[in-house]
C-alpha cells in the first residue's frame, strides 16, 4: 500500500518542491506509455530521468518530468496545455494535441507501429470476417489498439457496438484472456511486451495493421522556435554519441527522427472516420 501510494505522490511532490517551476523558468516534460506499460509512476519517473537531464542541459533551463498512464488525465492535461514537452506512445492523443491544441511534431521514435489481433495458435478464425460474433478483448477504451481496431473492424463490415467486447485495463490483460481461452481474440499494440512475445509463445496473429505513426515527442504553442530547434536537434543526434545511446536504450527506441505530423493528422481523421480507408 505504501509503495503504491508513494508511487502515485512522487511526481507530484518532485513538482510542488520545484521553485524554477513554479516561478515559470522551466519547462514541464508529460510522459505517457499508454497501455502498453507496466511500471508504476515512480518507476517511469526514474526511466525517463536520463532523457529529461538530456532535455535540460539542450533547453539550457531546468525540465522536470511527469508521468501517468491514466489516459483521460492525460487528455484534460493536454487540453490545459498544462505541458510544455510531451512524450506520448498513443499517436491518436499526440495527433489530437497536434490538431487541437496547439502542440507540434517535435521528433518521431525510429521505429514501426502495427496493430496485431491475437488468437491462439489453436483457433479456427483466420480472418477479420470471422470475428463477427465473437468474443473480443480490448485494452482501455481511449488506448491506441482500441482506437485503431476500431477503424479496422469498421472497414471490414463490423460494428462494435453489435459485438462482444471485453475492456481490460492493459494489454498483458488482453492477452492473457485470448492465452486462457475467455475471448476469442485481442487487440495489442506491436511494441508492448505482449505482442513481442506472442509467437514465441505459440500465439499467432489473426490480422496486422501495420504503417502506423510510431510514438513521438511534442512540443507545445508556448514553447519558443529557438528553444524547440535546441531540443529537436539534441534528440535527433543522441545516436550518435555512446551517453545518448545508453538512454535510448533505456527507454527502448532505437533513436529519433524528424517524422511527419501530417502523417499523424491522418491516422486520426481515419480513426474518426473522417478520413479514407487505410
Amino acid at each position: 500500500m505504501f509503495r503504491t501510494l508513494a508511487a502515485w505522490l512522487m511526481p507530484a511532490l518532485l513538482l510542488l518542491s520545484s521553485p524554477v517551476l513554479a516561478a515559470g523558468g522551466g519547462l514541464l516534460f508529460g510522459v505517457n506509455e499508454g497501455t502498453s506499460s507496466s511500471l508504476d509512476a515512480m518507476f517511469r519517473h526514474e526511466k525517463y530521468a536520463p532523457l529529461t537531464a538530456h532535455l535540460s542541459a539542450a533547453a539550457g533551463k531546468p525540465v522536470k518530468t511527469e508521468t501517468s498512464n491514466i489516459l483521460p488525465i492525460l487528455v484534460r492535461n493536454i487540453g490545459k496545455a498544462k505541458y510544455d514537452i510531451l512524450l506520448v506512445r498513443p499517436s491518436h492523443i499526440s495527433a489530437m494535441a497536434m490538431r487541437d491544441h496547439g502542440y507540434r511534431l517535435l521528433v518521431a521514435a525510429k521505429g514501426e507501429s502495427k496493430l496485431h489481433f491475437l488468437v491462439r495458435g489453436d483457433s479456427p478464425l483466420r480472418s477479420l470476417a470471422d470475428l463477427r460474433g465473437k468474443r473480443i478483448a480490448f485494452p482501455d477504451p481511449m488506448a491506441y489498439p482500441t482506437r485503431l481496431a476500431g477503424a479496422v473492424l469498421r472497414d471490414a463490415g463490423l460494428d462494435l457496438k453489435k459485438e462482444d467486447m471485453l475492456v481490460m485495463d492493459r494489454q498483458e490483460a488482453v492477452s492473457y484472456a485470448v492465452r486462457e481461452g475467455m475471448v476469442d481474440a485481442g487487440v495489442v499494440i506491436s511494441y508492448s511486451k505482449p505482442a513481442k512475445e506472442w509467437l514465441a509463445k505459440g500465439g499467432r496473429f489473426l490480422h496486422t495493421k501495420d504503417k502506423l505513426p510510431y510514438w513521438s515527442i511534442l512540443v507545445s504553442n508556448k514553447v519558443g522556435e529557438a528553444t524547440a530547434a535546441k531540443l529537436r536537434e539534441a534528440l535527433l543526434t543522441m545516436d550518435q554519441t555512446p551517453k545518448g545511446q545508453a538512454i535510448l536504450k533505456d527507454i527502448g527506441i532505437q533513436g529519433f527522427a524528424a517524422g511527419d505530423q501530417q502523417a499523424y493528422l491522418d491516422m486520426l481523421a481515419w480513426v474518426e472516420g473522417k478520413g479514407p480507408a487505410r
